[in-house]
């Protein structure tokens, strides 16, 4: 084994594990502030769009409420035997599943859905600025456009609830617009005529979100960032008091380090627990399908994204490679992690969009994706240092607001590594509030 040592002139070094969007904010922003910074990505470079991060729905949807929605847990226990309802858990006699499932159960209530939502808002109004930044500034070309999502609705009696949500969410300052069935088609002719109406949440965005993190991470090295593809973290070392001073690779090599993130999504808690941190996740995994228009008698195109009510189907349009592209998202599983595909959970993405949709059969399947979310019991992310480990951070458990909140953690973990106030009140999403 042998140590890389820091270059003399350089100022502190950081290594980031993980280089979805989490990480690589996080590294882009210490870059920004003069620190030396090493990303360590297990996956290929030409893998990085096939993470969580570039497999999302490509819904930038500020403001949205959290797993642990009053109800959330009831609904839960209804569908775990069901492997085609929108949320599924493998029945198994795991204690930490078990553990995790009471802890969010005993959070789905208004009274911490208030506290998380105006911890969460706060980040949404945040994230889409600092994203908008690093957009222009790295010139990347996402399909990117702030346009808002649209609640579409089915049935006529969950009108009330939608709009309901989105009233609840004035006080924050988001803004909405509710459509009757005859608005709605007038602005949106790709839906079908059974649709009962929509509520438009117009602060929000969408991006083709491969595009996004690609660009993103080949940006990371004009700014002096080193990023260390198919590179495997073996562990990490610590001092008697428990600083941590360095990172162990798989391949023997040491890099000697003044802090360490741990932003490797699903795979955080394993990495934590190295050096004896629990972080509290389950990972639920989401599916997608990408369907590509025809050359010819296109069906209409959705003017934005939205999500389809009754069926949790997220709908994005978005352009790759000058072409017009649909990407059908949703869906969470958990089960444990590496089992095989559920092709059911994929099938349910086409049917539960063809109720709402026209045309969604002339459309070819260009792609098919699964991938993990990282979801604390609580549905909020954890940002924070480490009590009792000097130099550790933790940067994880964002679920399906990983693409849409992580610009803005990824300032805020940069502030607190620099000492300076954050960007945004972080306090509620401590790393040892689950103890």
């Amino acid at each position: 084994m042998h140590s890389v040592a820091l270059t003399p002139g350089f100022s502190k070094h950081i290594v980031v594990v993980g280089a979805g969007i989490v990480g690589a904010s996080t590294a882009w922003h210490l870059a920004k502030m003069g620190y030396r910074v090493t990303v360590v990505e297990r996956a290929a470079n030409a893998e990085i769009a096939l993470g969580a991060s570039g497999g999302n729905a490509g819904l930038l949807s500020i403001g949205h409420y959290p797993l642990t929605r009053p109800g959330a847990s009831l609904r839960g226990i209804k569908w775990m035997f069901s492997r085609t309802a929108p949320l599924y858990i493998k029945p198994r006699l795991d204690r930490e599943l078990l553990t995790w499932l009471w802890n969010f159960h005993l959070h789905c209530n208004e009274r911490h859905l208030a506290r998380a939502m105006k911890c969460l808002a706060a980040m949404g109004w945040q994230t889409l600025e600092i994203l908008e930044n690093m957009l222009q500034e790295e010139q990347i070309r996402c399909d990117y456009a702030r346009d808002g999502w649209l609640d579409v609705v089915m049935k006529p009696e969950n009108m009330a609830h939608a709009q309901a949500e989105a009233q609840s969410l004035e006080q924050f300052g988001y803004r909405w617009q509710r459509y009757d069935q005859a608005e709605l088609l007038q602005r949106e002719p790709c839906l079908r005529e059974n649709v009962a109406g929509a509520i438009h949440m117009k602060d929000s965005a969408h991006c083709a979100p491969h595009d996004l993190i690609g660009g993103l991470v080949a940006a990371l090295p004009k700014h002096g960032v080193t990023v260390r593809f198919e590179t495997t973290v073996k562990n990490f070392r610590q001092t008697r008091s428990g600083t941590i001073t360095a990172v162990q690779l798989e391949n023997g090599e040491t890099l000697l380090a003044d802090g360490v993130v741990i932003a490797a999504g699903v795979w955080s808690d394993a990495l934590a627990r190295l050096v004896g941190v629990k972080i509290p996740m389950q990972g639920a995994r989401g599916y997608h399908m990408q369907l590509e228009y025809p050359s010819d008698n296109a069906p209409a195109a959705p003017s934005t994204g939205m999500v389809l009510h009754e069926t949790f189907v997220a709908v994005t349009p978005m352009k790759h490679d000058g072409k017009s592209q649909l990407r059908l998202a949703g869906t969470l599983e958990i089960a444990p992690l590496g089992e095989p595909w559920m092709n059911e959970r994929l099938a349910m993405l086409m049917k539960g969009s063809d109720a709402y949709l026209r045309g969604i059969e002339a459309m070819t399947p260009i792609a098919r994706w699964a991938g993990y979310r990282p979801c604390t019991s609580d549905g909020l992310p954890i940002i924070g240092g480490v009590r009792n480990k000097p130099g550790l951070y933790i940067a994880t458990g964002h679920a399906m607001m990983g693409m849409t909140l992580g610009p803005v953690t990824g300032k805020a973990m940069a502030q607190i590594i620099a000492g300076k106030k954050t960007c945004v009140d972080v306090s509620a999403l401590d790393a040892h509030r689950f103890e």
